[in-house]
């Protein structure tokens, strides 16, 4: 079985969300090794000495135990083109480090910067995030989902987003359109247009 992992955000020397991330863990090892004692990541991860201030990526790979941690710095990236593509059979219901399913979908689409993965004809993730589409007064996520985001779950606890069912066909009605994860929010969020199963987004002027 391959190994599981977290990916933190780190900023100025601060580990982000640490008890989303650690419910996660506890569930996942619960799930697949029948493990039901707590876990504590602020008591498991220290940060090295030579990072500093911005912010950087954490990385623990677990199993039955923690088998690694890592920081990297980090850079956000924007998004031109993301590529709808229909998979029904699809599960990414604990997030294994093996993510070849992923990555061959993403070669099936070279000029895509990321694949939202349709089942059915509902919205469901892009391959490293949780969806969040904002209609010009409330900000939704699909309620068909595939990962349990760390982030995602804080905003929807913090009622900033609301959990729906999304069609493709609803994507006209939405104006932003956001993708999130432990290392973006709602803030790195962009205009963008549909036609077909490609959405253009828009950098000029979409990032709120």
């Amino acid at each position: 079985m391959s190994l599981l992992f977290e990916t933190i955000k780190c900023q100025n020397r601060q580990l982000h969300n640490l008890s989303y991330h650690d419910n996660r863990v506890r569930w996942s090892r619960e799930n697949l090794f029948g493990m039901s004692h707590d876990f504590d990541f602020a008591n498991t991860i220290k940060i090295p000495d030579w990072i500093g201030e911005g912010i950087y990526r954490c990385r623990v790979s677990y199993g039955e135990e923690i088998e690694k941690v890592e920081f990297f710095a980090y850079e956000f990236k924007h998004p031109k083109v993301l590529q709808l593509d229909e998979y029904p059979s699809f599960n990414y219901e604990f997030k294994y480090e093996d993510r070849g399913k992923f990555q061959n979908l993403l070669k099936i689409y070279p000029n895509a910067d990321d694949v939202i993965i349709t089942q059915n004809d509902l919205i469901t993730d892009a391959t490293y995030a949780n969806i969040a589409l904002f209609d010009g007064t409330k900000w939704f996520t699909p309620n068909t989902f595939l990962l349990l985001g760390t982030k995602r779950e804080y905003l929807l606890d913090n009622q900033l987003l609301t959990e729906d069912e999304i069609k493709v066909s609803d994507l006209k009605k939405f104006k932003k359109i956001a993708l999130i994860n432990a290392m973006r929010d709602l803030d790195l969020a962009y205009d963008f247009e549909v036609d077909k199963n490609i959405i253009s987004i828009k950098l000029n002027n979409g990032i709120a």
